[in-house]
C-alpha cells in the first residue's frame, strides 16, 4: 500500500490549506509508522513461538534418541543381536 503524501502540490501561502496539508502529511506518516509498530510485533511474537517450535523437536528428539539407546541397551542385556550404526537402529550377528 503507497501512502499518498502531499509534496509538489504544498501551498506557497502560510495559510490553513498548508497547515491542513502539512496534518494530512503528518497523520499518513504516523499511520505508517504505527502500522510498521503492529507489523514488528507479530514478527517477533510469531519467531517466538518458532523459536520455542524448535527446541521442542530438540527436545522430542533427544528423548526418543534416550529412548531408542535404553531399548537396544534392554535388548542388548537378552543377547538380542542389535546395535546402533550411524544413528540407525541394525540387527547384528551373533557374538559381534
Amino acid at each position: 500500500m503507497a501512502i499518498q503524501l502531499v509534496t509538489d502540490q504544498l501551498s506557497n501561502v502560510l495559510d490553513d490549506t498548508l497547515r491542513s496539508q502539512l496534518v494530512g502529511n503528518f497523520k499518513a506518516i504516523e499511520k505508517a509508522l504505527n502500522d510498521l509498530d503492529g507489523a514488528q510485533a507479530e514478527l517477533n511474537s510469531d519467531q517466538d513461538k518458532i523459536n520455542q517450535d524448535f527446541k521442542n523437536i530438540k527436545d522430542d528428539n533427544k528423548t526418543r534418541d534416550a529412548n531408542v539407546q535404553a531399548i537396544v541397551n534392554i535388548l542388548s542385556d537378552y543377547d538380542v543381536p542389535i546395535a546402533i550404526v550411524n544413528g540407525k537402529v541394525v540387527e547384528t550377528e551373533e557374538g559381534e
